[in-house]
């Protein structure tokens, strides 16, 4: 389930200018939902961002919620990704297809159509926002609709909706962001263990 987050992540189209970005580092907790025409899956994650680097995180899984020892590292630098778990101290390697896009997944285009203003909660707690919607494809050609709604001062992502259509089926994934914090605090979130072969 992570990496088919991720991959969702690294699959939606790079823009070539843009309506807004969020900080090029940040971490988040993530809330996953992907229904499809076969099962429909939950999930909760530790997301870290470093479009610096060229690089993210997710930690989660699926079984076990939010306290997890399984991590993806997506290292673009290294072209290789990392799927490790601390516990049982394993892990396995993968190729990143591509090339990392800075911020492509939660950038919003420059042709995006504007849906906003919007507001999350109330009184003076209130969070002003905006929401776009826009037209991309993955990395195998399947058609995306998205509509992201978006912090309205700094872009940081709220809920991102993308709709996908293509011949293996349509599926729905919803990505909510929560407590969202600037920056990254830790990073050895990224570090790679002794154990991992390159």
């Amino acid at each position: 389930m992570i990496l088919q987050a991720a991959l969702l992540l690294a699959g939606l189209s790079a823009t070539a200018s843009a309506t807004c970005c969020p900080p090029v580092r940040f971490s988040a907790v993530q809330f996953v939902t992907i229904v499809n025409s076969t099962f429909a899956k939950d999930a909760l994650y530790s997301f870290t961002y470093d479009g610096i680097n060229q690089r993210y995180v997710i930690s989660g899984d699926l079984s076990d919620g939010f306290l997890t020892t399984t991590k993806v590292i997506y290292d673009y630098s290294k072209k290789t990704g990392f799927s490790i778990d601390t516990e049982a101290r394993t892990c396995s390697t993968f190729r990143l297809q591509g090339k990392f896009k800075d911020q492509e997944s939660v950038c919003v285009p420059s042709d995006a159509v504007t849906l906003g203003p919007f507001f999350y909660g109330y009184d003076v707690g209130r969070l002003p926002s905006t929401g776009y919607t826009y037209n991309s494809t993955t990395v195998n050609g399947e058609f995306q609709k998205v509509v992201a709604t978006v912090s309205r001062k700094d872009c940081v992502p709220i809920v991102i909706t993308t709709t996908t259509i293509g011949p293996g089926g349509n599926a729905l994934t919803v990505l909510g962001y929560n407590d969202v914090v600037p920056g990254i605090r830790d990073f050895t979130v990224f570090d790679i263990p002794s154990y991992c072969s390159m």
